[in-house]
């Protein structure tokens, strides 16, 4: 599974909570994992295996355009081809080397694209969650691996602990996404405006 890259890490929830501090009070800290989030919760984790999918189908392409590549310089490496076959594959080793670089270009937008939608997505269904256990807490801060790369040591049971409750109460809420559409209220015949009479000669 790709970890979500650092450049989510402003949608990733480390966010500062407005909690008063009291004198002499030690700092109450949290740790939050969107990477733990999205292997242990069933909701964040089909959200997500988008951009996994997304992923896999884009490097399957670039690998098999790489292949075509590939293929058309062996036959260009061939001792016994023919000088005119030769100069036309040339031009279309050129062609397919400008496709390929297009591919790979796009391929990255469409990735990041597809990454950024998935941490937006997974940001609004877990922050309410975290705001909620950081206030039960009555913590501070709420710190994010998206944020931190500075992490020398840490006991990895409290590390675990704050997403570990996140994901138990996420899978346990209503999916939100999942939600039918509200039905239009029935129109009452009985409130439908009648056309007006027309006048008697």
């Amino acid at each position: 599974m790709r970890l979500l890259a650092p450049s989510l890490a402003a949608l990733c929830l480390s966010a500062a909570l407005t909690t008063p501090a009291v004198a002499q009070e030690a700092p109450r800290f949290a740790f939050f994992s969107i990477n733990q989030l999205v292997r242990t919760s069933k909701k964040a984790g089909a959200i997500f295996s988008e951009l996994e999918i997304t992923g896999k189908t884009l490097q399957e392409k670039l690998q098999a355009k790489g292949q075509e590549l590939q293929t058309l310089q062996q036959q260009l490496n061939s001792p016994s081809i023919d000088p005119e076959k030769k100069e036309i594959l040339v031009k279309k080793l050129r062609d397919l080397e400008f496709e390929a670089k297009k591919m790979q270009e796009d391929s990255q937008a469409e990735y990041q694209r597809t990454e950024k939608k998935v941490g937006e997505a997974i940001t609004k269904i877990a922050a309410p969650i975290v705001e909620q256990l950081a206030k039960e807490q009555k913590l501070q801060l709420v710190l994010s691996d998206q944020a931190i790369n500075i992490l020398s040591w840490g006991d990895e049971a409290w590390l675990k602990g704050f997403t570990a409750e996140i994901a138990k109460r996420l899978d346990a809420s209503e999916p939100a996404a999942a939600a039918p559409a509200p039905k239009p209220a029935p129109t009452k015949p009985a409130t439908t405006a009648k056309p007006a009479a027309a006048p008697k000669k």
